[in-house]
């Protein structure tokens, strides 16, 4: 609590300060979003027990508010959602986030500062995991992106990452026998791009991360190397791509039983042992974008080592059709279809595996200048443990939201 409270304060008055200096000449706008919900999921937790469909009311409000300056920009995005059902255990539960930024520009470098506080559940519109999984999830983030132009085709970006993640007592176990752990995870990834030309340009990526079990039983060091190129091959089309070589060494701090001679016989004792192993192979990234006045189609593949909340560091299998087409001045449809898998290691027996598919449909139609009505259909299938255990659920939603647009000159 003091932890948060603490984080509160320091964005809010960095916010203040920002907006409120009389020196700086700038803009202050907010575009807040208020908008009501009524959703229905045959299964939202993605259980196996029967009758398990909701119906939900909620409030949601995003408020993204930003003060512009000559040479600065500082940014607050919160974003609430306040329902009949309080609580974070399924994938319709409340949730609270905040993150605040400050961008800082010169002539050649762009900084970013960022922070952020999160609360929701651990499944909340992700549906990786087996819904058991769904407990209470507290976020905490910063990070820090340096962009230093070294010459006219030349640049250099660095990032430094940090997370803290905590999960709530109790549903806490998988159909595949794993819990969840709290962990926190660091990062430092360099890169360095060259453009080749106007419409092509070629980029060198390192990383380094650090993940620890905050038990400090588990913890996982991890560095990988990536070469892309980023391609605008027509007016509509662009692609990029990136590929590399990772690495990660795993650590168990554990106990084993052992017989050991006491006054003539033999008892067990636990030994404290330190298990290891490596977890090496591909890493990958491509995208293919259209994009036009009417249609914007995306198609990604994606392979990389992610903090899950599992023991160590998992391999991490994304593939993703985005698709949207403007019908007409107000009215806009989009599609989703998307794949992920988790491949977790384990010390003992096999890695697990956990596998989600979706698909969804939604129509945003803006029949005012504020005022907009939102429908969405999607169709979930889960995947886990072993022998796999899976589970669907089916959804709908209606939303009507108005949005807001306050601006202010200084």
């Amino acid at each position: 609590m003091t932890v948060r409270r603490k984080a509160h304060r320091w964005l809010l008055l960095t916010g203040a300060l920002t907006v409120s200096n009389p020196g700086l000449a700038g803009v202050w706008g907010s575009q807040p979003v208020l908008g009501l919900l009524a959703d229905y999921a045959s299964n939202p937790g993605l259980l196996n027990l029967p009758d398990s469909a909701e119906e939900h009311a909620a409030i949601v409000l995003d408020a993204p508010t930003s003060y512009v300056g000559d040479d600065s920009k500082f940014t607050v995005l919160p974003s609430f959602r306040l329902s009949n059902a309080p609580g974070y255990s399924s994938v319709d539960s409340d949730y609270e986030h905040f993150n605040a930024s400050e961008e800082l520009d010169a002539d050649r470098d762009k900084v970013t500062v960022t922070g952020g506080f999160a609360r929701d559940s651990s499944l909340y519109r992700d549906y990786i995991l087996n819904g058991s999984l769904g407990v209470e999830r507290t976020t905490f983030l910063s990070d820090l992106n340096w962009d230093h132009q070294l010459s006219e085709r030349l640049d250099l970006d660095d990032e430094l990452n940090w997370s803290h993640v905590r999960y709530a007592e109790g549903l806490a176990t998988s159909a595949g026998g794993i819990a969840l752990t709290n962990y926190k995870y660091g990062s430092f990834s360099p890169s360095l791009s060259w453009r080749e030309s106007e419409r092509s340009k070629l980029t060198l990526a390192a990383s380094l991360g650090r993940y620890n079990s905050l038990d400090g039983l588990t913890e996982s060091t991890a560095i990988n190397l990536q070469l892309g190129f980023q391609r605008q091959v027509s007016e509509l089309w662009s692609v990029t791509a990136s590929g590399g070589y990772s690495r990660s060494n795993n650590q168990d701090q554990t106990d084993q039983e052992e017989l050991v001679p006491y006054q003539g016989g033999y008892i067990v004792v636990l030994v404290p042992v330190r298990l290891q192993s490596t977890q090496t192979g591909s890493i990958f990234s491509a995208n293919l974008t259209r994009q036009s006045e009417l249609l914007t189609l995306s198609v990604s593949a994606a392979r990389q080592l992610a903090p899950t909340g599992f023991a160590f560091l998992a391999r991490q299998d994304n593939y993703q059709l985005q698709l949207g087409y403007q019908a007409t001045e107000r009215l806009r449809l989009s599609t989703n279809a998307q794949q992920v898998t988790y491949e977790a290691p384990q010390f003992n027996g096999p890695a697990s595996v956990s596998k989600s598919t979706s698909v969804s449909v939604s129509a945003i139609w803006h029949w005012s200048e504020h005022w907009t009505a939102t429908f969405g259909a999607s169709h979930v299938i889960a995947a886990s443990g072993s022998p796999a255990t899976t589970t669907d659920t089916t959804g709908l939603s209606f939303e009507v939201s108005r949005q807001f647009d306050w601006r202010k000159f200084q």
